[in-house]
């Protein structure tokens, strides 16, 4: 499918993106000149910049990666991307409305409205993680979206065992995203860096090699 039917196809989406640029023309006066660009782990803003960078900047990110995903099956070299649309289509659309709602959460307490926006961005991000999860199982070998190790990109049986391994991993990560407001002692950045690194992006990675290792030995 062309860039242009896609993009006919996903017009909503092309919408949804384009309300936080009405919002913010419709608000701009309203906005102070400086705001909060920046949020600590709990939810508190700490560090200031000029209004553009959240009423214009931060739904033109989002924007930005969705095209980014969109172009994405025309760069690939070898064309394998092209095996895997549907999951590619449903982690581009899930994250153009993640950006959104990022976008209004940050306007939201811009205005002066209070919540705990940390409370919101895990939840957010738990989805984000269930749903790319949930998609990584069904994501053919490529060069660009999923785990691309020299071993998962060498065996399709080792990039499939370690897609259905990465896509619990993920789906449970998800889970955890979205209970941690609720535990204290997860709530840290002691605690979400190192998950995020060790578990959700070298967990796959080691355990594509073990596969490999395995499926080597079996060869021999």
């Amino acid at each position: 499918m062309s860039i242009a039917e896609t993009l006919k196809k996903e017009w909503y989406v092309l919408l949804i993106l384009l309300v936080p640029f009405i919002a913010s023309a419709v608000l701009w006066n309203q906005l102070p000149d400086t705001v909060p660009t920046h949020f600590n782990i709990q939810g508190e803003a700490d560090d200031w910049g000029p209004k553009w960078m959240t009423a214009i900047m931060l739904p033109a990110i989002g924007i930005g990666v969705y095209f980014l995903l969109l172009i994405t099956p025309l760069i690939d070299p070898k064309k394998k991307i092209e095996n895997t649309q549907k999951p590619i289509a449903a982690i581009r659309i899930f994250t153009a409305v993640f950006f959104v709602a990022i976008y209004g959460f940050v306007m939201a307490i811009t205005m002066g409205v209070e919540f705990d926006l940390s409370a919101y961005v895990h939840v957010g991000v738990g989805i984000l993680f269930i749903i790319i999860g949930n998609y990584l199982n069904s994501v053919k070998p490529n060069y660009f979206i999923g785990i691309r190790t020299p071993w998962t990109l060498e065996f399709p049986l080792v990039w499939k065992k370690t897609h259905r391994f990465s896509s619990k991993v993920w789906i449970l990560g998800g889970l955890v995203f979205i209970l941690v407001p609720t535990i204290p002692v997860l709530n840290s950045p002691g605690f979400l860096l190192p998950f995020i690194l060790i578990v959700l992006a070298g967990l796959p990675v080691v355990y594509s090699y073990l596969v490999y290792r395995k499926y080597e030995k079996e060869e021999e």
